[in-house]
This record gives structure tokens, C-alpha cells and sequence, in this order.
């Protein structure tokens, strides 16, 4: 009898655990959430290189205003454009400040207080047929009479780069001359145009940086 008993205990039991187990329902698989999508950074165009301006297409005669830095300071100059076809070249000149004189084989810019006929102060420029390094050799060995000559390499805004000598120590003086020179040769097709800076040590400073200013005008054309 108590073996009958046990034997339907235990068979009630299994026959409840199986009942659980039929009543329990799987869980719920979690569904993983989708990667996040990588957002492409935007493309970023870069700016583009401000266009160097032209120099502008002035006529011969042509006047206009621009301003100058003298001695650290602003000053407002009046230019007119020079075209000369003999000698193939165009320049922009202070008529306020310069006289243009022109000669058979030559042009001068003379300083308005100078006297015409001895000036000190003026910008010389001719014509050669030989090239910019022949040019250059023989006013070496002309101003190197009298002067320690230095000579460099000078890039103009419109002729492009040009040799350049300077003549502005005297020879085995250790000293400056009381004229001081300074003489850009600029290569052009048929040979060189050569601009050639004349100033009296007193005032040579600011007319070298008037000088300066006009050459950075200058360009070549042909003959």
C-alpha cells in the first residue's frame, strides 16, 4: 500500500513539473539595434587663389592718381603713362615732381627742382642690343672705375626679373660718393632696356623710393 502511494506522489509530481514546463512561452529574442550610419563629412571646396590683377591698359598721355609710401607716410602722386615705341618701353611718371625730356637715343624723368641742363637728381633709360648680361657686364666695369659695384638679381612687377647694380660706395673709400647710382637692366627680345637712377646722396632716399615706384610701372615693349 505505502508502495503504491510513493509511486503515484512521484508520478503526480512529474505529471506537474511536465504541466509547468508545457506553460512556460520562450522569451523574446532582443532584436539588435541597427549600427549607427557614419555620417560622411561634407565635402569642403576649398576657396580659390585671388587672381593676380593685370596691370591696366593705359593709353600714352594718360593721367591718374595713385598713392606712394614716403618716409612711412601716405602721399597722393599724379601719373601719366609714357608709351615710347623707339626705345620699347612704357612707363607711368610723377608730372608733378619729373620733367620728360626726350633725346634721339635716350629718355630722361629730370627732378622739377633740378636744373635742366646739369640735373642730379633724374631717371636715364635707353635701348641695347646686346643682352641683359652683356649690358650688365660692361656698366659693371664703367661704374667700377669709381665705385664698389654690387650686383643682384630684382624682380618688376611688370618687366619680370632684371639685373640690378648698385653704385652707391666709393672705390677703397669705405664711403658713399656724393652721387649715388643705381641701374636696372631688363631683358627684352631684341636685347635690353637699361633705366639708370642718377641722385645726389642728399636726396638720394626719397627719390631712390620715387624712382622705385615708377620702375615697378615699367614694362617692355617691342621695338
Amino acid at each position: 500500500m505505502k508502495k503504491q502511494l510513493l509511486t503515484t506522489t512521484i508520478g503526480t509530481l512529474v505529471l506537474a513539473a511536465a504541466l509547468t514546463g508545457c506553460g512556460k512561452t520562450n522569451a523574446p529574442q532582443e532584436t539588435p539595434a541597427p549600427a549607427a550610419q557614419e555620417t560622411a563629412a561634407p565635402t569642403v571646396q576649398a576657396a580659390p587663389s585671388p587672381a593676380v590683377p593685370s596691370a591696366p591698359q593705359r593709353q600714352h598721355g594718360e593721367r591718374y592718381d595713385t598713392t606712394i609710401i614716403l618716409e612711412g607716410m601716405e602721399e597722393t602722386v599724379h601719373y601719366e603713362h609714357v608709351r615710347n615705341e623707339g626705345l620699347g618701353y612704357e612707363i607711368d611718371y610723377d608730372y608733378e615732381s619729373f620733367t620728360r625730356r626726350r633725346e634721339a637715343d635716350r629718355e630722361l624723368y629730370i627732378s622739377v627742382w633740378d636744373s635742366p641742363e646739369v640735373p642730379e637728381n633724374y631717371l636715364e633709360i635707353t635701348s641695347s642690343a646686346d643682352s641683359a648680361e652683356t649690358a650688365a657686364a660692361a656698366i659693371s666695369e664703367e661704374l667700377g672705375r669709381d665705385y664698389e659695384v654690387r650686383q643682384d638679381s630684382f624682380e618688376l612687377d611688370r618687366a619680370g626679373a632684371c639685373i640690378r647694380i648698385h653704385a652707391d660706395e666709393i672705390k677703397g673709400g669705405g664711403y658713399m660718393p656724393e652721387h649715388l647710382q643705381t641701374v636696372f637692366i631688363i631683358p627684352a627680345p631684341d636685347g635690353c632696356r637699361i633705366a639708370w637712377e642718377h641722385s645726389f646722396i642728399a636726396e638720394s632716399e626719397g627719390f631712390g623710393h620715387r624712382f622705385g615706384y615708377m620702375m615697378q610701372t615699367f614694362s617692355v615693349l617691342p621695338r
